[in-house]
């Protein structure tokens, strides 16, 4: 067994716990009432407001941004000799991640506080992550191991995120694209897994 046939379930399973765990720890300090229906979860990040927690929610933010990169380098896994379309899809999938990734740093590194900035590296984060998702569920189904709901999951991921970018006010739908994210990334990460144990 190869060993980087396990790296995308490995990080995928941690840009899940960390995100969480950093989200958590950041909202214990939140001084005021926070909800989905009155909070970005970007507002646990804003240094004015949450002076206790934002370092934590944005080192978190910035720890799962190279998880995820990682994640996605280890989606080579799914490549498949001799078919050259789905290796191109496979490709533009990482490339269109770890651009996600390096803006998701970014929105880290330029707080909600920091509004106008923090939105065009928001927005870039979720056009590129959107796209990747795209390009994935298309390159995953060429693979007969990866199953249907996978696929679906990934193309409903993405609308949600390009709903977000379009509907700004919407709190709870952004939590809602949030952890359809953590789930996407989590089951590709699973589903990695169970195909190395079946090659």
């Amino acid at each position: 067994m190869k060993r980087n046939q396990y790296i995308s379930f490995i990080a995928g399973i941690l840009v899940v716990v960390c995100y969480l765990a950093f989200a958590l720890i950041a909202y214990s300090r939140y001084p005021m009432p926070y909800s989905p229906t009155m909070n970005w979860l970007s507002d646990l990040g804003n240094i004015e407001i949450n002076p206790k927690g934002a370092i934590f929610y944005n080192a978190g933010i910035i720890s799962t941004a190279f998880l995820l990169i990682v994640f996605f380098l280890g989606l080579s896994r799914w490549k498949i000799e001799n078919k050259r379309i789905q290796i191109i899809m496979l490709l533009l999938t990482q490339t269109f991640g770890i651009l996600g990734a390096f803006c998701m740093i970014m929105s880290a590194m330029f707080p909600i506080n920091l509004l106008e900035v923090h939105r065009v590296w928001s927005m870039s984060l979720y056009f590129m992550l959107a796209t990747a998702f795209v390009f994935s569920a298309a390159a995953l189904r060429y693979h007969p191991r990866v199953p249907r709901w996978l696929l679906i999951l990934g193309i409903s991921t993405a609308v949600m995120v390009n709903l977000t970018v379009f509907l700004p006010k919407a709190y709870l739908l952004e939590w809602i694209t949030v952890l359809l994210f953590l789930g996407y990334v989590g089951s590709v990460g699973v589903q990695t897994r169970r195909a190395a144990q079946q090659s």
